[in-house]
């Protein structure tokens, strides 16, 4: 779910970021973060903010959502072709393909017990509701809701999507899983 996902980024970042702080409170090799949309550079910030490229400060100041720090290359995206296949592909199949990847890279970041048991979590079957009617007679997202029995994808095209995807920075790489 939604909140699962947040609940990684949180502890990635967070963690990633205390991970990179001296002792002493200074940050050593890492980037000062110096607004929210920073956070967690380079594999959980947002896309870099155009106007502190263009102008090297933003009205938005720390409050700007778009990230500060330098990105030495454009952000790699899926092409047409791997978005509509990985759409066209059941939860549990997308699951199967992409965790593994977000499971390496999350993992390099943080480390810890509580990222792996979030891992974990994604993994784990969802059980469909009797409706698409979540508590209230809200409507459930359409990823959480499975999308039918898993259809064959061919070795070649299964390979060429996870090569892919492991250019993907982490963010990335979940708001994949939860789009399609």
């Amino acid at each position: 779910s939604r909140v699962l996902d947040l609940q990684i980024f949180a502890v990635a970042s967070s963690s990633h970021l205390e991970a990179r702080r001296s002792e002493d409170g200074i940050v050593g090799e890492a980037p000062c973060v110096n607004n929210r949309g920073s956070i967690g550079h380079p594999e959980l910030c947002l896309r870099p903010c155009c106007v502190y490229i263009n102008n090297g400060h933003c009205q938005a100041g720390s409050e700007c959502d778009f990230c500060h720090l330098p990105h030495p290359k454009r952000a790699a995206h899926l092409d047409k072709r791997h978005r509509d296949l990985l759409k066209a592909l059941p939860y549990e199949l997308r699951v199967r393909i992409v965790l593994p990847i977000l499971r390496q890279k999350a993992l390099q970041l943080d480390s810890s017990p509580e990222t792996s048991r979030l891992l974990d979590a994604i993994g784990e079957p969802r059980v469909p509701p009797p409706s698409n009617a979540g508590p209230g007679g809200l409507q459930e997202p359409s990823f959480m809701t499975p999308t039918g029995p898993a259809e064959p994808i061919s070795r070649k095209s299964e390979h060429t999507l996870s090569s892919s995807l492991r250019c993907l920075s982490l963010r990335s790489l979940i708001v994949s899983l939860n789009r399609a």
